[in-house]
């Protein structure tokens, strides 16, 4: 990494940015991650400093090992978990893909593996589909109240699955568990279509800095109605353009005792930044990846 050095080198940098080159931590419970917090949020500040290493080296993307230069990557924003974008991926799709890389090794390894994807229309499951192929990877989305109709997309709806139990060795969800309507059936969902010994890799917006979730709205399944808790908060959908999707919940850290309930063995929560794979956050300095296994 010269080129790394002489431009660190050029920015003087601290020891909190260097120490952002690669940082990788995982928690069991929400007072783990609390003792990190102070420090966590005080390596927040180095976030534009990162950017400006961006800029100037480009992105290394974690799973393939393929550098995206500088000219191709994007920053549409302040909130760099969603808008540093390089080969169509986000901060947030390349923390899943380091976790991937730690969990599995490397692409060929990923490949062997039955995956579901509960997205089909995002750069992510783009990219994905180019490297997995579509004999081992399933993609679909929520297509209820969409704005037009997709009949070559497969509709599921996180809280009745349709595929089968014991059927793939790894669940991949985006940006999801705040949105469903009932997350514990949506977990128990999960954890019935994974073999034993499978695993779920998730990101969501989180409630990070306490252990219960913020309730935004509540569904009553027997009347089918959705009652506002508060002033009603609506998240990005591209698929629902005109309002987005109704936010249920931002999760807290009891989501990870929600995943061992479900039935998994093991559930954590792994904070990843990375200037070198852009991997960066907005008041954290990276991004919170949920990985649970079964």
């Amino acid at each position: 990494m010269v080129l790394a050095s002489t431009v660190c080198s050029s920015l003087s940098p601290s020891n909190g940015l260097l120490a952002l080159h690669k940082l990788h931590r995982s928690y069991a419970s929400f007072a783990e991650f609390q003792s990190d917090l102070p420090g966590l949020l005080q390596q927040g500040r180095q976030l534009h400093d990162c950017i400006s290493l961006n800029r100037a080296l480009g992105i290394l993307e974690p799973l393939t090992g393929e550098h995206m230069p500088p000219e191709a990557v994007q920053i549409q924003g302040e909130n760099f978990r969603e808008s540093l974008i390089s080969n169509g991926l986000l901060s947030r799709n390349r923390a899943v893909l380091w976790v991937l890389a730690r969990l599995y090794g490397s692409l060929e390894t990923l490949k062997q593996k039955h995956v579901y994807l509960t997205e089909s229309f995002t750069g992510f499951a783009i990219w994905l589909r180019r490297q997995l192929g579509s004999d081992r990877l399933i993609c679909s989305e929520f297509l209820e109240a969409v704005d037009v109709g997709f009949d070559n997309i497969r509709h599921e709806d996180l809280r009745e699955l349709t595929l089968l139990s014991s059927s793939f060795d790894l669940v991949i969800c985006s940006e999801l568990f705040d949105r469903v309507r009932n997350l514990d059936q949506s977990l128990a969902e999960i954890v019935r279509v994974l073999r034993p010994g499978g695993r779920l890799v998730a990101t969501c917006p989180m409630a990070f800095g306490q252990s219960g979730s913020l309730v935004k709205a509540l569904y009553d399944p027997n009347t089918g109605k959705t009652r506002s808790v508060g002033e009603s908060e609506w998240h990005h959908d591209p698929l629902r353009s005109e309002h987005g999707s109704l936010v249920y919940r931002i999760p807290g850290w009891e989501l990870l005792d929600q995943l061992r309930r479900a039935g998994m063995a093991q559930a954590e929560i792994h904070h990843l930044a990375s200037w070198k794979y852009g991997i960066l956050g907005t008041d954290l300095p990276g991004v919170l990846v949920i990985v649970a296994q079964k």
